[in-house]
């Protein structure tokens, strides 16, 4: 395999030893969007990764060397698939010696291909775990805990490919993830998370966070997520819901923050002057409240999408007696609503379907629900 590339020596300047490193490299088919988020107990750990808007992503570690990089990331740009890739970085190691390096691949071709690769003198634990959307890769590991944790939570988080990431992160802040850093009780000594759009620039990404250096016993995982949440405040997740309805009336609810709440805009197909709230009796409503459920009715069965960001959280006020609510954007069982005062009933939360009423186990999001309090206070709905 020989592929000649152009020789970029200040890239040689930088030198890197052994890099005790956790990873992500992940992309999103349906947006389009190419991430990378690792940790490791060096400063300056964001030199891994190498991120292609609209094409893919790429992590070299573990004495991470600047010439392998510039090859995989010349090789991405050329179309070569992530396998080729790292076939081709093992057989041209630029030092001659591949079993010390590890590498993460992946691109958005045909729905998501991923490759990756741990030398066997990387040093343990050291591995890697192929989806067909990312690739989590690390070395001098605690154990084989920290990157099953990330990929549990990675798969089995809601939400963006930003979110899932930054949720990947949090799985391997375990102190000593990576194992030099298990007597300062911190998982690592630096993190980074990157995700771009399709139309985005190398150089000005959708999401670019870096925590280059931590105070002695700060986990820059938490760093992380502090700068990932204010991001977060002005770049939401925007998520579509599909809400079946019936013929007739029906019991809804707002399942998402939306720009426009009127009736008629996220419920183009019911009939108009139908929307009713309850509050000791019926009213009129035009627009739709968080946490607050209603009756609307529809001449014929259909589905309504509606696109806004998620509703995670939801203090509902009941009244004394019966009151119609709904719940967060995620599923919520009942046994998980907090009502510190006792105030539900237990057995009167019902929803409503074709063939009437039927007691409810489970708040789905976009429903509205009957419940009956036993006086009046606050029930709080959290969402994972």
């Amino acid at each position: 395999m020989k592929i000649t590339f152009p020789i970029i020596f200040c890239l040689f300047l930088i030198k890197i030893s052994a890099q005790d490193t956790f990873s992500i490299v992940a992309v999103d088919q349906e947006t389009g969007e190419v991430g990378s988020a690792g940790a490791s107990c060096i400063n300056g750990s964001i030199i891994i990764s190498d991120i292609h808007p609209g094409v893919g992503a790429i992590h070299t570690q573990s004495y991470w060397n600047a010439q392998n990089q510039n090859n995989a990331s010349q090789l991405m740009d050329q179309g070569y698939p992530p396998m080729f890739i790292i076939q081709y970085l093992i057989e041209n190691d630029s030092q001659g010696n591949p079993t010390i390096r590890q590498y993460g691949i992946v691109d958005l071709v045909d729905g998501g291909r991923s490759a990756a690769y741990t030398g066997e003198n990387c040093y343990d634990y050291k591995d890697h775990i192929l989806g067909d959307t990312y690739s989590i890769q690390g070395n001098i590991l605690l154990g084989p805990e920290v990157l099953d944790s990330m990929e549990v939570l990675f798969l089995n988080t809601p939400g963006s490919l930003a979110v899932r990431l930054m949720a990947a992160m949090q799985g391997a802040k375990i102190p000593g993830a990576d194992s030099r850093c298990l007597d300062d009780g911190i998982s690592s000594l630096s993190a980074f998370i990157r995700v771009a759009k399709p139309t985005n620039d190398t150089d000005s990404l959708y999401l670019h966070l870096n925590v280059n250096s931590t105070p002695t016993g700060v986990d820059p995982i938490d760093t992380l997520q502090d700068l990932f949440d204010l991001w977060y405040e002005d770049h939401p997740d925007v998520i579509t819901i599909t809400l079946e309805n019936h013929t007739g009336w029906n019991l809804v609810g707002l399942p998402l923050e939306v720009e426009d709440a009127l009736y008629n805009i996220l419920f183009p197909e019911s009939i108009g002057g139908t929307l009713y709230s309850f509050d000791e009796g019926y009213n009129l409503e035009l627009d739709l409240m968080q946490g607050v459920g209603y009756w609307l009715r529809f001449n014929d069965a259909g589905s309504t999408t509606i696109s806004g960001s998620l509703i995670n959280e939801l203090i509902i006020s009941l009244n004394e007696g019966w009151n119609l609510i709904t719940g967060p954007s995620n599923s919520i069982n009942l046994f998980d609503i907090q009502d510190p005062y006792g105030l539900i009933i237990s057995g009167t939360v019902y929803g409503f379907t074709p063939n009437g009423y039927s007691e409810a186990e489970v708040l789905d999001p976009g429903k509205g629900y009957w419940i009956r309090a036993n006086n009046s206070g606050d029930i709080i709905l959290i969402s994972e």
